[in-house]
Order: structure tokens, then C-alpha cells, then sequence
């Protein structure tokens, strides 16, 4: 039997401690692995619901300069692990970012993180993970918060 072999893991970070913990697994895999790891920053436009909460009213050039500082903060700290790590920041819906670099850009597993949310707002808003299970044409690991 022929096992699956990860040489180029993407991963989802958007500086929530569900991402970090997606972060964490996936910088953990790529150096037992000897995987390359993308750490993609998407930048999501706010929803109705997050604008409600207080989330997503930050300016672009704001956001988008807090995610880059974020990402390059994970990418030393894997590469000083040994880990080859690369940064890229899009803007757009996670799930779709996530597809589409896995389908353009060669990545083998795409890794998420998990949060729990309510009924309604995933009714609302969709869950990304469950998203890219269900669409994402490469295998997909989602990470849960640790009990």
C-alpha cells in the first residue's frame, strides 16, 4: 500500500488562537516530515455578524500589516526549528483562499483550525473547515482546541 507523502503543507492563519494551534500542528509536521509550510493570511472581508460583534471594523493597510508582522513572527520561530516556511497573505474568504492556493499551488494537506461557534452563526456564516473537507481536492487535517 502506497502512504501519502506531505511535501508542501498550507496552512490557514489569521492570528486567532485557533489558527495558532493549525500553526503549531502544521510547523510540528513539517519538520518531522521535512515539509515545506505555507503559512497563508487571509484577510477576510467583515460580515454582517462579525461587524456587529466589533470584529473586521480595522482599516486594510492596518490589518494587513498586523497579519504580515504575525506571520513573519511563525516563520522565524519554525525556521529557527528547522522548518522551510514561507509567507503569503491574500484577501478574501478563507475557504476559497485556501482551495484555490492548494489547487495552484502544489500543496499536499491544507491544515485549519476549529472553533466552536454557534448553530446560527454557522448557518450564517459556514464553517471554513467544514468547507474545505468537503471541496478542498487535497486531504485536509482540522485541528481542535485541545481539551
Amino acid at each position: 500500500m502506497d502512504h501519502p507523502s506531505f511535501q508542501t503543507i498550507l496552512v490557514g492563519d489569521n492570528g486567532t488562537p485557533d489558527a495558532e494551534r493549525a500553526v503549531a500542528v502544521a510547523l510540528s509536521l513539517g519538520k518531522q516530515l521535512k515539509a515545506k509550510v505555507i503559512l497563508l493570511g487571509v484577510l477576510t472581508p467583515p460580515s454582517a455578524e462579525s461587524q456587529a460583534e466589533g470584529y473586521g471594523v480595522t482599516n486594510s493597510p492596518e490589518a494587513r500589516k498586523k497579519l504580515e508582522e504575525h506571520l513573519e513572527r511563525e516563520a522565524r520561530a519554525g525556521q529557527q526549528a528547522g522548518v522551510d516556511v514561507v509567507t503569503e497573505v491574500v484577501e478574501g474568504l478563507p475557504e476559497e483562499s485556501l482551495e484555490q492556493r492548494a489547487e495552484n499551488g502544489g500543496a499536499d494537506l491544507v491544515v485549519v483550525g476549529h472553533r466552536q461557534i454557534s448553530r446560527i452563526r454557522t448557518w450564517l456564516e459556514g464553517s471554513t473547515s467544514e468547507s474545505l473537507v468537503r471541496r478542498c481536492p487535497v486531504s485536509v487535517l482540522v485541528v481542535h482546541e485541545e481539551a
